[in-house]
């Protein structure tokens, strides 16, 4: 229990150090002699609170700069860059051939493409789709359970993920409007509203129902959104009517 909690302090510990020094401010530095080179086409050498760095131009990591530091690890770290384009990639993909043995527990992959974005998108998906709270992953345990299942992924803060999310969210609402205000049916509208027993506000809930043109029922939640009080007939409807003019829905109501 000691030895695994040091661990977990130390790793931590060497995230926020690389996290503030990705924040530090870092001034590009153009050398008085040409670099000769070729791996620096693919670097280039920024000063880090009064230190030379190496920063690639990839996934933006900052290494050694020094002149005594040499191009090696240079290089190694390009070989290993998770977005760093190969001829075969796109979309910051990463292509990993193994061999196909199998040993111990150890399952060969080949010809395996890791993407980054599509990994993020899953990452969202699923806090979505459980409701996991965002703060997961900055969650230990969770972090080195990723890097576990694929070293590759570079994992994001809340704030990344929560934007992701957001992104996804206007996507597919976009993607729902433009269906429905294509959609040649009739819509019935119907409405929720509930109060907050600790903050006593109130939110409402606007459901679109239609029959497709696979005459299957289909329901859109076109809105949640706060309501503020007082809860008056007239607020109410103001809301539903910008709901309605939102999603292009306003001649298309049943009549009751």
């Amino acid at each position: 229990m000691n030895t695994n909690s040091v661990v977990i302090e130390e790793d931590s510990e060497e995230d926020e150090a690389q996290e503030e020094e990705n924040k530090a401010e870092e001034v590009v530095v153009r050398p008085r002699r040409k670099l000769t080179s070729p791996v620096w086409k693919e670097f280039k050498k920024v000063k880090v609170k009064n230190m030379m760095k190496a920063k690639c131009n990839w996934c933006s990591k900052k290494l050694g700069g020094e002149p005594r530091n040499g191009t090696k690890h240079l290089l190694d770290h390009l070989k290993i860059c998770p977005y760093r384009k190969r001829p075969a990639d796109t979309k910051k993909q990463t292509s990993l051939r193994y061999s196909s043995n199998v040993q111990g527990g150890k399952v060969a992959v080949e010809n395996y493409t890791f993407d980054q974005d599509v990994a993020r998108k899953a990452l969202g998906s699923m806090i979505l789709l459980h409701d996991y709270p965002l703060s997961i992953v900055d969650h230990i345990g969770f972090r080195k359970f990723v890097s576990a299942l694929q070293p590759l992924f570079k994992m994001v803060r809340r704030n990344t993920i929560r934007s992701d999310i957001l992104d996804s969210c206007k996507i597919e609402k976009k993607r729902a409007i433009n269906y429905m205000e294509k959609n040649k049916s009739r819509v019935a509208i119907t409405t929720d509203m509930w109060t907050s027993e600790h903050q006593k506000r109130g939110y409402m809930a606007i459901t679109a129902h239609f029959v497709d043109e696979s005459w299957k029922l289909q329901s859109y939640i076109m809105r949640f959104i706060y309501v503020p009080a007082p809860h008056t007939a007239r607020v109410i409807a103001e809301i539903l009517h910008d709901a309605l003019v939102e999603w292009y829905l306003e001649d298309k109501c049943t009549s009751s």
